[in-house]
């Protein structure tokens, strides 16, 4: 499933640890009050203008599982002490749009799967020598690659939903966030 918390947390950063660069954005870990968040994704732009001893709100998509080490972020916004925000608002319009393509393939994908894995069910419930076998198949198929589809355009849709309003994600603390992330990463 995917899952993910919006949250809100605030603080004095005490340092930003790059570990990787992916493109456009990096892998880093970031201490706020002493806390450690790691395994954060963090766009170039915000990374550039995060100073140690700064005290920000960085607005965040945290993913919440119950094994911590694969537990991860994207820092999605940042508010500085003296009110300016940066938002990276690429990921609000770039995740739906993937969720749509990846609706399309995964509507591609079960549609044919879906007809061959039905034929067999649909020929003992009506019957074998029925004449409309094959177009009741087509329509069982038709609502399973549904079905698929539509899972990623709620998860599309859900991510725009969320990410609309910033302002309203709950507030938490830097150490009850940093209590989702494995020691590992820390």
């Amino acid at each position: 499933m995917i899952k993910f918390d919006c949250v809100k947390v605030s603080g004095k950063v005490d340092y930003v640890k790059v570990n990787s660069d992916h493109g456009d954005s990096y892998k880093a870990v970031i201490s706020i009050d002493g806390q450690v968040l790691p395994n954060l994704t963090l766009s170039k732009k915000m990374y550039e203008e995060m100073n140690a001893k700064e005290v920000v709100t960085l607005y965040g998509l945290f993913k919440n599982s119950a094994n911590k080490e694969k537990n991860s972020g994207i820092v999605y916004g940042m508010q500085k002490e003296n009110g300016a925000k940066t938002f990276a608002s690429h990921i609000r319009l770039t995740v739906p749009l993937l969720m749509v393509f990846y609706a399309v393939l995964a509507f591609c994908i079960v549609f044919p799967v879906g007809w061959m894995v039905s034929i067999v069910p649909m020929m003992n419930f009506i019957g074998g020598q029925h004449p409309m076998i094959m177009e009741y198949t087509s329509v069982v198929a038709l609502v399973e690659a549904a079905l698929a589809a539509l899972f990623f355009l709620w998860a599309g849709w859900n991510m725009l939903k969320k990410t609309s309003n910033p302002e309203s994600w709950k507030t938490v603390g830097a150490a009850e966030l940093s209590s989702r992330f494995s020691k590992l990463h820390k």
